[in-house]
């Protein structure tokens, strides 16, 4: 897990310093002329960072949720009695009550684990989401206004739907992230792309660019946690084993 994070940290670092040097990325969205392959186009991206941000999420989630059922397995196993002191009660210890040393590595992993919030990073990702929504928004107005003065009825009509098929779409991958990641207060599902802009937070000033390089800044700060806590981890963990083996010698 220490040489996993490593990685990852290196590759966000990398991905911020590629996005600050990138250029021109709100001027040709901003300017991008809206025909059906740039507007398939945006679609897709706004379903894969949905994509993202479930999975993301469903990882880190994962990874809390199998160490807190291990340690909690792990605990059912061990008699304590909660020591109390005039300043109340002692916090438990694994390690204190003479438990063997996969209890106290498990009970140390689930306290660190969960001192790491992903909360930055999942904000940063629907921020940019709700950014490439309001675009696909823009150019779709901008395209149901030239269907309607340059094509036959047919062909409007045909654009209409293709435009609801891609909205419909859209509204079904937030409602299934909204039931995994509450992040608008909504019953009975989304009715439309104008909910979801109106009921997000406004983005930030600086555009599609500023919000990108938002994400890869949280993702590697949160990679930086994440390895200094592991790290932290090992090496609690080597030093217990140290003092073990000092202790069978002396």
């Amino acid at each position: 897990l220490v040489t996993m994070w490593k990685t990852m940290l290196e590759c966000h670092r990398n991905q911020c310093r590629i996005i600050s040097e990138a250029k021109n990325i709100d001027f040709i969205a901003d300017g991008a002329i809206s025909s059906d392959s740039h507007m398939r186009v945006t679609v897709r991206l706004e379903l894969e960072m949905l994509n993202w941000i479930s999975s993301f999420y469903v990882w880190i989630a994962t990874q809390k949720g199998y160490i807190k059922a291990l340690n909690s397995w792990l605990l059912k196993c061990i008699h304590y009695e909660p020591e109390e002191t005039p300043d109340g009660p002692v916090p438990f210890s694994p390690g204190r009550v003479g438990a063997p040393p996969v209890f106290v590595v498990c009970n140390r992993w689930s306290q660190a684990i969960y001192d790491i919030s992903e909360k930055e990073v999942i904000d940063a990702m629907r921020t940019f989401s709700v950014l490439v929504l309001q675009q696909w928004q823009r150019h779709s107005a901008a395209q149901r206004g030239r269907l309607g003065s340059r094509y036959s009825p047919k062909d409007v009509e045909r654009g209409i739907k293709a435009l609801q098929k891609d909205e419909q779409k859209i509204l079904k991958a937030w409602d299934a992230l909204n039931k995994k990641v509450v992040f608008l207060p909504v019953e009975g599902g989304l009715s439309s792309v104008n909910q979801i802009v109106q009921q997000s937070r406004p983005a930030p000033l600086g555009g599609l660019k500023a919000s990108l390089k938002q994400i890869f800044d949280a993702m590697a700060k949160f990679a930086e946690t994440s390895l200094k806590a592991y790290e932290e981890l090992d090496l609690n963990t080597e030093l217990d084993r140290i003092t073990r083996e000092r202790e069978k010698v002396s």
